[in-house]
């Protein structure tokens, strides 16, 4: 019997060029239906938006796919976050969507790849940072090796940062009336 207190999440990654799911992606969605079994969680929660122009869906709708056809994850165990664009967007509006709604939900498993976790826990562990809010437990997948360079270098987390300067952790609003001021990809 599912735990009706528990929901893994896969955060993200990419497509190739074929427009099938990355390495990273893969993995983290294998990660991701392991942990759901083991853990008996309720929902998987899968994330993207529509990113590229020759894409006919969103990437959380391919990632669910994925989980259905190759994990045997229920379709009606799995929740669609299309609106996040990045991690930042991940946290927020899985907070936002999904927690708002599902007010039983109170331990929430995420899951990425090695090089992405540091940046990953500090964005979550900000949004989900009130004292209602569900429990966080961070597991991570060893991700392609290009990553890793191009994480030591990514500029992403003093971008949110700074951003977050004047926010309240966890003020959903606040840090809402930021992202469209402050973050290139939801001030559009």
């Amino acid at each position: 019997m599912k735990k009706p207190n528990t929901a893994v999440i896969c955060l993200s990654h990419e497509l190739n060029a074929g427009n099938d799911l990355s390495v990273d992606s893969v993995n983290r969605l294998k990660k991701t239906s392991e942990l759901y079994d083991s853990h008996d969680c309720k929902y998987l929660i899968t994330t993207g938006w529509k990113y590229k122009t020759d894409l006919e869906t969103t990437l959380s709708k391919i990632m669910a796919q994925y989980a259905i056809d190759h994990f045997g994850i229920s379709k009606d165990a799995i929740y669609e976050e299309p609106l996040a664009k990045d991690t930042v967007g991940e946290a927020y509006f899985v907070k936002r969507n999904f927690f708002e709604v599902n007010l039983n939900i109170n331990k929430l498993i995420i899951v990425t790849s090695d090089w992405h976790l540091k940046r990953a826990k500090e964005i979550f562990e900000y949004i989900f940072s009130e004292a209602n809010d569900p429990k966080l437990y961070f597991y991570e997948v060893s991700g392609e090796t290009a990553y890793q360079a191009k994480e030591a270098s990514n500029s992403s987390i003093l971008a949110f940062r700074e951003m977050t300067k004047f926010c309240k952790k966890g003020d959903l609003d606040d840090i809402y009336s930021k992202m469209l001021k402050h973050h290139h990809l939801y001030n559009d």
